[in-house]
């Protein structure tokens, strides 16, 4: 009898028990929903704001490891995306090329040396369509990477060039701009052209030197000194804080540069990057002049390569210089760097399709597109980097592409790439309290009337959610802006 008595307490205990853990399941169950619904209820709410009574909007989250979705609004409309294109030029090369591609610039002597030092014969300088032939990587020295190569001239027992340096920009196409890139803004640094050769982001940087002289010539500080451009400086001090107004601009198609305007006397120094044109022959100046600096005379001139070229039997690589495709990711992603895009577009056409052309770039990027589950009808992609408007891309298509990345090998090259929020590049003062900093690692993007700020959220929970949040047609850029930040801070208030 006490046995008994003992299996029913034991039996009444356990269900009990049961009823507990069922009861607990579903209060967290139902926390669970109404939590989610509470984060519905104000992303609506922030939808209604009246700033965006006549913006184009569309949103989409989901979480990554679940492959669910917890929020749409027009998901699956196309909007312009501006340079959240990056995420999807950086995921194509990731996933066609990967981090470690090697971009290979060579230094190529073409000719008998003598036992004099005399090269009879020219240095072709083979491009690869690396971006990365800058000053980025050396402490900002601009010339690093040409004063490197006349240093291994030097070491290759060669004194005196007697023919020329040859551009070999081929690897590429020589058409340089996108026709639907902003015609008038051509000059500006966001516009440099794509080339096979490239040099300083295929800009020269220009800086305006403040001076107490009222009425005389803006002082100007040059980089690189080189005779590849002509700078008409017109601009003048003023001791008028309200004069202070000035443009620069380079004439299409040369490399006449002009500067007009008033600067203020007691203004900080000012930086711009103007776009070269005809970028190899930009660096095969530079290079041919700090051979010259460096006491390797060249009796040639400086040209691009052409069909009259022949194949020398007499051949000797003098350097290469290399650079990742990590590297460039990451370039084009922290700084929004659309000359790196462009790069990277005709890259893959290049090395996927056999033509470095924006056109063949495109198909390997809708091959890629393909394999995540969307045909070319459905989007347009018309560069590499989206500056132009006729972009266009859908919110679900972005979050299905930064789910699909995740869970591939390369992905973290990606998730590292990104601004992060608080910290780095176009996000380092958006999302800064400390609650929401580095919780965000996101994508921006703006041209006119177009703002988009794409990307991932970490959860403290581990939970990684993809958002895409596009708007287009708006008036006010920082309205915008602070209800993408209001999204993605309620996103980490529901979910931390």
């Amino acid at each position: 009898m006490r046995y008994r008595r003992f299996t029913f307490k034991l039996c009444f205990n356990t269900f009990a028990l049961l009823l507990v853990l069922c009861a607990l399941f579903a209060g967290l169950l139902d926390a669970g929903i109404t939590g989610s619904q509470a984060l519905k209820n104000r992303l609506q709410l922030f939808l209604k704001n009246p700033s965006l009574k006549n913006v184009s909007c569309g949103i989409s989250i989901v979480s990554v490891h679940k492959n669910v979705s917890l929020f749409t609004y027009r998901n699956n409309d196309l909007f312009s995306v501006a340079s959240n294109m990056k995420l999807l030029t950086a995921s194509a090369a990731l996933k066609c090329l990967g981090p470690d591609f090697e971009y290979k610039t060579s230094i190529i002597a073409r000719g008998k040396i003598t036992t004099s030092g005399e090269l009879r014969g020219d240095i072709v300088m083979k491009g690869s369509g690396d971006p990365n032939i800058s000053g980025r990587f050396y402490q900002g020295n601009i010339l690093a990477i040409p004063e490197a190569w006349a240093e291994a001239t030097r070491r290759k027992g060669i004194q005196s060039i007697t023919g020329d340096i040859i551009a070999d920009d081929r690897i590429f196409d020589r058409i340089s701009t996108n026709p639907n890139w902003p015609e008038n803004q051509l000059s500006e640094w966001y516009c440099a052209p794509s080339c096979g050769l490239s040099f300083n982001d295929n800009c020269v940087d220009i800086t305006l030197v403040p001076d107490r002289k009222p009425g005389s010539l803006v002082k100007l500080l040059v980089e690189p000194r080189t005779s590849y451009f002509t700078i008409n400086n017109s601009c003048v001090y003023t001791s008028k804080k309200k004069e202070h107004l000035y443009s620069i601009r380079r004439k299409p198609e040369t490399n006449e540069i002009s500067i007009k305007g008033k600067f203020w006397v007691n203004s900080a120094p000012e930086k711009a990057w103007v776009s070269v044109h005809n970028p190899a022959l930009y660096l095969a100046t530079v290079f041919k002049e700090t051979l010259e600096k460096n006491g390797i005379p060249v009796y040639g001139s400086v040209r691009l390569i052409d069909e009259g070229d022949f194949v020398s039997s007499e051949e000797n690589v003098i350097t290469e210089t290399t650079s990742t495709m990590e590297q460039t990711i990451q370039v084009m992603n922290k700084q929004s760097q659309n000359f790196y895009a462009e790069q990277i577009m005709k890259t893959l056409g290049a090395q996927m399709k056999g033509r470095g052309t924006l056109e063949a770039g495109i198909e390997v990027v809708q091959d890629f597109m393909d394999e995540i589950g969307f045909q070319p009808e459905e989007y347009h992609i018309d560069d590499g980097c989206g500056l132009s408007k006729e972009n266009r891309l859908s919110p679900k298509m972005i979050t299905a592409l930064l789910a699909y990345m995740s869970k591939q090998p390369h992905g973290k090259v990606l998730w590292d790439s990104l601004p992060i929020s608080g910290v780095d590049g176009g996000l380092r003062r958006r999302m800064h309290a400390s609650k929401y900093k580095s919780k965000i690692r996101a994508k921006t993007g703006y041209i006119a009337r177009t703002s988009a700020l794409s990307g991932y959220v970490d959860t403290t929970h581990g939970e990684v959610l993809a958002f895409s949040i596009l708007m287009n047609n708006f008036q006010n850029l920082t309205v915008v802006r602070k209800i993408q930040d209001d999204i993605c801070q309620a996103i980490v208030d529901y979910y931390q």
